[in-house]
């Protein structure tokens, strides 16, 4: 099965459930179709508020900042930050979750779109993607799509839960035991990637980058993965 459209269908089928059931869906609702209801993303609504102030405090995001998502999904977590910003937007490739973040978000800038088509205009001030780097389908396509994400931010981008290269194959080993090993070497496979590329980038682009391990504690997954942050000249916060 191709990675990429595997990972498609299971999002998209997840949105056609959630909307045939004709009910508009809470936060606990939004964070499922976010993926945090799998054996090894499996998380109470406590931890996905930590990571929520995670991503709020570590890139300073305040009532005044605009804040694009790439890879929105249902829209769980911008649900949770229009109420601390000034406004958010976003985008997903999957239409049905798409739907979805239209009925829960107050923006008109929502888009069915690919990651690496995002366009860079309009510019936000903080631009982030969480725990969807690990569905895409080479390096060379996350590149792409941190350059694009540098581009639309004004000061500061996010990528938060990057699987990590260097610990590829105990994490694939913990899957595996989770999911059965067919499934993982056989059927649909995540992306992993050297911290070391990131840096990099940063450093190409003339930004400040920054790498922490994911705070997602109540996750399997979690110490197989990382976050970047990356600041543009006089954005990194005090």
């Amino acid at each position: 099965m191709n990675g990429r459209q595997g990972w498609f269908d299971v999002w998209q089928a997840k949105g056609k459930r959630a909307l045939a059931e004709g009910r508009s869906p809470g936060l606990r609702d939004l964070v499922a179709l976010s993926g945090y209801d799998s054996p090894t993303s499996a998380l109470d609504l406590n931890q996905y508020d930590r990571q929520l102030r995670h991503i709020v405090d570590s890139l300073a995001i305040g009532p005044d900042d605009h804040v694009y998502e790439v890879g929105c999904g249902a829209g769980a977590l911008l649900w949770s930050l229009q109420n601390l910003c000034a406004g958010v937007g976003g985008s997903d490739y999957a239409p049905a979750l798409v739907e979805i973040a239209a009925m829960v978000l107050d923006t008109d800038d929502l888009a069915v779109l690919e990651a690496r088509e995002v366009p860079v205009e309009p510019r936000y001030d903080v631009v982030v993607s969480n725990g969807v780097f690990v569905y895409f389908p080479d390096a060379e396509y996350a590149w792409d799509v941190t350059e694009r994400m540098a581009a639309k931010a004004r000061r500061a981008v996010g990528i938060f839960d990057v699987n990590d290269l260097a610990t590829r194959e105990e994490h694939r080993a913990v899957r595996g035991a989770a999911y059965g090993h067919n499934a993982v070497r056989t059927e649909i496979g995540q992306l992993y990637l050297d911290r070391a590329g990131f840096v990099e980038l940063a450093g190409r682009l003339g930004m400040t980058c920054v790498i922490e391990d994911s705070v997602m504690t109540g996750s399997a997954n979690a110490r197989f993965r990382y976050n970047v942050l990356m600041f543009h000249t006089g954005g990194r916060p005090r």
